[in-house]
């Protein structure tokens, strides 16, 4: 399996956020559906070739209604086939997003207490689902599942999604690849809307210098099989929360270590537009809130 709460926060997280947590040993993890407990796998980076995932204790299955098993197995076909059918889409799905307004104790940086509330936002419940025969598509605050969503479902980009900010209307509109120039071009013009863009991540690391976080990209200009003028992402933090920053930069840098010198991909999403201004190499995070990162994909 591919996804587990934790049973402490309440927080959905995917099995590779397993590589960025602390205390896993200590952390009781368990089936976002029947709460049926999990046991996290191969998730030390420099121990286990194997993808991180998920599992149920030897003695233990998921309740006779939950669909979640069998979800985690359609997603994987979903990586390497089509699955929309004139039946629809066999599984539900985010197919809209809104941001969700930060508290104040959240725009300070300080911890709010988790409740039921604060912790499940942007994630698929009980109490959205009373009848389990009648689960419906649904919207999200959670930029996470609509990236995953995205990339786990590489077939089936058609499908619905009202982002907010955004003037589209289905994934594959929504969503934008960073491209490198072409032949004799000195830049290409692919950015001047608002979108949700992506790229793989250039190997070199990068720093904050004046609250500034100027992420390289494998994209750019490429010359003789180099990269002469990489893309980058430019991230401005200087109104971030202390602990989001440091929370980012550190997730930030464990991406780059895992994938640094190894046949590995790492990507970054986020939602901006072009610098068409200045320098078209430049691309602007618009929200901090609305970057991730996601391993192993060749974007």
């Amino acid at each position: 399996m591919d996804e587990a709460r934790v049973l402490k926060s309440g927080e959905v997280v995917t099995a590779e956020d397993l590589y960025f947590m602390e205390n896993i040993e200590r952390t009781d993890f368990c089936c976002d559906e029947c709460e049926v407990p999990l046991v996290p796998c191969s998730y030390i980076k420099d121990f286990n070739l194997r993808k991180p995932y998920f599992k149920t204790f030897p003695d233990r299955n998921h309740k006779s209604w939950c669909e979640t098993e069998n979800a985690s197995k359609i997603r994987k076909r979903g990586l390497r086939s089509r699955l929309a059918s004139e039946e629809g889409f066999p599984l539900v799905y985010p197919n809209r997003f809104k941001l969700r307004k930060e508290s104040a104790s959240e725009a300070s940086g300080t911890t709010s207490k988790p409740g039921v509330q604060n912790a499940k936002l942007g994630t698929r419940n009980s109490s959205e689902f009373p009848d389990h025969n009648r689960k419906t598509n649904y919207q999200t605050s959670s930029f996470k599942s609509i990236v995953n969503e995205y990339f786990d479902f590489p077939h089936d980009r058609d499908r619905e999604l009202f982002f907010e900010g955004v003037g589209a209307d289905t994934y594959a509109t929504v969503f934008r690849r960073i491209e490198n120039t072409l032949g004799n071009q000195h830049f290409r013009l692919q950015g001047e809307e608002t979108k949700v863009y992506y790229s793989t991540l250039s190997w070199k690391l990068a720093e904050v210098v004046d609250d500034i976080l100027r992420i390289e990209l494998s994209r750019g200009k490429w010359v003789d099989k180099k990269n002469e003028r990489p893309y980058y992402v430019e991230i401005d933090m200087s109104d971030w929360p202390k602990q989001s920053k440091t929370k980012f930069i550190n997730r930030y840098n464990v991406v780059i270590e895992i994938v640094r010198g190894t046949k590995k991909k790492a990507l970054i999403a986020f939602l901006g537009e072009q610098d068409i201004e200045d320098d078209y190499f430049r691309f602007f995070a618009q929200h901090r809130l609305l970057i991730d990162f996601k391993l192993f994909h060749d974007a």
